[in-house]
């Protein structure tokens, strides 16, 4: 049994990604993102930055509050498996969840994380569009400055925060358990692509490149909830398309376009086309 688990900036194609995954039936069925275990992992995370200051109060040292964790997310992932008793393997969503996959690999041991990547322009352009939408709808549960007052500076740290801790890991083990797709390349030669992660997963996934509609979504997007509907996408239960590729040009200003080069000059030197 191996958890795998699904990340990257939000807007990156993480959801088609976890199609493409749970397209084997010895898997889960596509299910909604698991926000719980972010939060669960995220507790450790900030328990360890803030321990001489906080924690050392409750555990009595790092090693305590790791162990202490680790049994309390195990046993989630463990209720997990138990609702889906028929999968081998269990795979998981969450986009923001890939700034704590080191944490992760601490806590949990058979473990893998596929990382999606795509263009920081049509990611940013995308979040912009989604806050228009959420400013339309007057859903503001998430309607930050970012979005509203269109602050570039903070769009790109916030794509690069999603990255930034595994491509930062220096742990070989660690890094054997990663797998970074780029979006344009699984969109443009989905082949090519899949047959590379079904090589890291072991995983058949022949079937998501034939299929025109999501065949295992246990998700009905004509039925979200009002905090949801800003980032559905029309591309959601669909084929494989690479119709995204490049809408920046249609959101974005020129000047912003090299804002976004010149100031996340490094996320395309880590990632290059």
């Amino acid at each position: 049994m191996t958890y795998f688990f699904i990340g990257g900036c939000p807007r990156s194609g993480t959801t088609l990604l976890q199609n493409i995954i749970c397209s084997d039936t010895k898997v889960n069925p596509l299910i909604g993102e698991v926000g719980y275990l972010y939060h669960l992992v995220n507790a450790y995370s900030t328990g360890k930055i803030d321990f001489q200051s906080q924690s050392k109060y409750y555990f009595s040292d790092i090693a305590e509050l790791r162990n202490f964790s680790a049994e309390l997310i195990n046993k989630f992932l463990e209720h997990i498996r138990k609702r889906y008793s028929d999968a081998t393997h269990i795979i998981l969503k969450y986009p923001l969840i890939a700034e704590l996959f080191p944490d992760i690999y601490e806590l949990v041991e058979d473990v893998k994380f596929i990382l999606i990547i795509r263009d920081p322009r049509d990611t940013i352009a995308s979040l912009i569009n989604v806050g228009n939408k959420m400013a339309i709808q007057g859903e503001d549960r998430h309607l930050t400055s970012m979005f509203t007052e269109r602050k570039l500076s903070e769009f790109i740290e916030f794509y690069r925060r999603a990255y930034a801790p595994s491509w930062n890991c220096k742990l070989v083990n660690f890094q054997s358990k990663v797998a970074y797709i780029k979006y344009e390349h699984l969109v443009l030669n989905p082949t090519v692509a899949i047959q590379q992660l079904q090589d890291f997963t072991g995983l058949n996934l022949s079937s998501s490149i034939k299929d025109d509609k999501w065949q295992r979504s246990q998700i009905n997007y004509t039925q979200l909830s009002d905090a949801e509907k800003p980032w559905y996408s029309e591309l959601y239960s669909k084929a494989i398309s690479s119709v995204s590729v490049g809408r920046y040009r249609q959101v974005l200003r020129q000047e912003e376009i090299n804002f976004i080069q010149r100031e996340g000059a490094d996320i395309f030197r880590i990632f290059p086309d």
